[in-house]
C-alpha cells in the first residue's frame, strides 16, 4: 500500500486540475490522489472515482515516483504512417493526374512508393492525404456520347 504526502502547492494544483484539466483521464487521476491524500483505503477510492484498483495503485505509485507532473503525462501511441516519406510526392502526383478509380490510386501508390494497399483502404490514404474524388473534366463532358439519343428524344419516339 503506497501513502504519498502531498505538499501545499500540489494540493493547490490537484484541487484545480480534478475539475478543470481538459483530458478526462488526467482529472480522474487527480481526483484519485485526492481522495488518497484525504485517507481513504484503495478499494474506497476504486469506487468513489469510478476506476480498478489497479488504476488506484499505478497512479498514487506514479505520483510517488514523478510527481504531479508525471500524472499529468499521457503516453498516446501514434504510429507513423509508411507513406510519410512520400507525402508530398503523392499529393503532388494525385494533384497533376487525379485517378478516376481507386483501383489505379492503388496501383500509382504502389508504383510510386513500393507500398500496396487493399483497395478499400486506398480511399482511406487517399483522404487522409488532403484529396478528395475528383472526377476529371474530360471524363465529365464525354460521358455520353454524342450518337446516343437523348432522354427527350426517347420520350417523343414512344
Amino acid at each position: 500500500m503506497y501513502h504519498c504526502q502531498l505538499s501545499t502547492e500540489d494540493q493547490r494544483e490537484i484541487r484545480y486540475q480534478r475539475y478543470h484539466h481538459p483530458d478526462p483521464i488526467v482529472r480522474k487521476r487527480m481526483t484519485i490522489l485526492w481522495h488518497k491524500h484525504n485517507g481513504l483505503p484503495h478499494q474506497a477510492i476504486a469506487k468513489l472515482s469510478d476506476a480498478a484498483p489497479n488504476t488506484v495503485t499505478a497512479t498514487i505509485r506514479t505520483y510517488a515516483e514523478k510527481g504531479l507532473s508525471g500524472v499529468a503525462e499521457r503516453k498516446i501511441n501514434c504510429p507513423s504512417s509508411q507513406l510519410d516519406p512520400d507525402r508530398s510526392r503523392l499529393i503532388s502526383h494525385f494533384s497533376k493526374h487525379p485517378p478516376r478509380t481507386l483501383k489505379e490510386a492503388g496501383a500509382e501508390i504502389e508504383r510510386l512508393t513500393g507500398v500496396s494497399f487493399t483497395i478499400s483502404h486506398v480511399r482511406n490514404v487517399l483522404l487522409a492525404l488532403g484529396l478528395s474524388r475528383k472526377k476529371q473534366e474530360a471524363f465529365q463532358d464525354n460521358w455520353m456520347t454524342p450518337n446516343a439519343p437523348s432522354k427527350n428524344l426517347l420520350l417523343a419516339i414512344s
